[in-house]
């Protein structure tokens, strides 16, 4: 079983390579599960490293100079929480909306659960979606 130090390291692994540097088609496939199982309804019909490569290549197209902030990451046994800030400026179209040049955030809760070889077998995303969109909107 992997330690609280090692779990750490795989979720913070994957954010620092896979997302801010956007490594995230290779990162995915070394740190997720091939049966990972992404609890979020848009997600509720795949499985493996590209439930989490579809949420990150949308983000990638549609925000230059995406990067998370974690804030706090915090590990009980095989779950890791982390709380945090994406930030990044709208130059491509998300959710139907045509780039906006504004520079936005979205906040995060997101739950991991990892197995014995440190690879990721759970997502629980929260995210502040509606308060994105919002600043879309009233740029």
């Amino acid at each position: 079983m992997a330690s609280a130090d090692e779990n750490r390291g795989v979720i913070l692994r994957l954010y620092d390579e896979g997302l801010n540097l956007g490594n995230f088609e290779k990162v995915t496939d070394e740190l997720v599960a091939e049966d990972a199982v992404m609890h979020h309804a848009p997600y509720h019909d795949q499985r493996g490293p590209e439930v989490l490569k579809a949420t990150w290549r949308a983000l990638h197209e549609a925000f230059s100079d995406l990067h998370f902030e974690a804030e706090s990451v915090l590990v009980d046994g095989d779950i890791v929480a982390v709380r945090g800030t994406t930030t990044g400026t709208h130059t491509g179209t998300f959710a139907g909306t045509a780039p906006t040049g504004l520079r936005v955030s979205e906040r995060a809760h997101v739950f991991y659960r990892l197995s014995g070889d440190g690879k990721v077998t759970d997502i629980w995303p929260m995210v502040d979606r509606a308060g994105l969109l919002q600043q879309l909107k009233t740029g």
